[in-house]
């Protein structure tokens, strides 16, 4: 962020750590399905089960972590927004979605219903999941999927994201800071509670 310029970047950083993360899910669970033997499905399942809750975490913490960013730059008014490079695409609704959709689906239903059917287990989805699932889906609808957002004053939060002080806005920023300093997205979870 460059205060005496007035501007203010899109990512702070999240990209390098999860770029080979973002969409793998679908990836890897459609890889998995591809599979026709079902002995070799099951042992599959065992295998790649770990590897889908990881890439699930990751995934989660970056929609989070963007919902923490757009929070604490909102509070900058009119600053001109930085490296966005989805500003002035053309995309629909569905296309812009379409990531979001899946993963909902993946941890509300398809998940549960493989893990119960492979693991003899029922899964049970960390209680954050879903809100900021949710929330990042209004949060990408409310924007357009970022395609008009080239100023902080355009930025649209959800609406049951709280409404922070300044003091909750730097916790937030110290610990995006820290979460992409360590590499480790996992730790803007400690920020869940202070922005649901």
């Amino acid at each position: 962020m460059d205060n005496e310029q007035n501007k203010v970047l899109f990512d702070p950083g999240y990209a390098p750590i999860v770029i080979n993360s973002i969409g793998q899910v679908g990836y890897t669970y459609y890889m998995f399905n591809a599979i026709n033997n079902i002995k070799v499905k099951r042992q599959n399942f065992k295998i790649i089960c770990p590897k889908l809750e990881n890439l699930l975490r990751i995934n989660i913490a970056f929609y989070l972590g963007c919902l923490l960013w757009a929070s604490y730059i909102k509070q900058f008014d009119n600053y001109e927004i930085i490296g966005n490079k989805l500003l002035n695409e053309t995309c629909t609704q569905d296309e812009y979605t379409s990531e979001i959709n899946f993963l909902l689906d993946f941890v509300e239903n398809k998940f549960p219903r493989d893990y119960k059917y492979y693991n003899n287990k029922q899964y049970i989805p960390d209680e954050t999941y879903i809100p900021i699932l949710k929330a990042y889906k209004e949060f990408l609808i409310l924007n357009n999927g970022f395609t008009n957002c080239s100023k902080t004053n355009q930025i649209v939060l959800p609406s049951n994201l709280k409404q922070l002080n300044k003091e909750q806005l730097e916790n937030i920023n110290e610990n995006i800071q820290t979460a992409i300093q360590s590499k480790n997205l996992e730790k803007l979870f400690n920020s869940y509670s202070t922005i649901f």
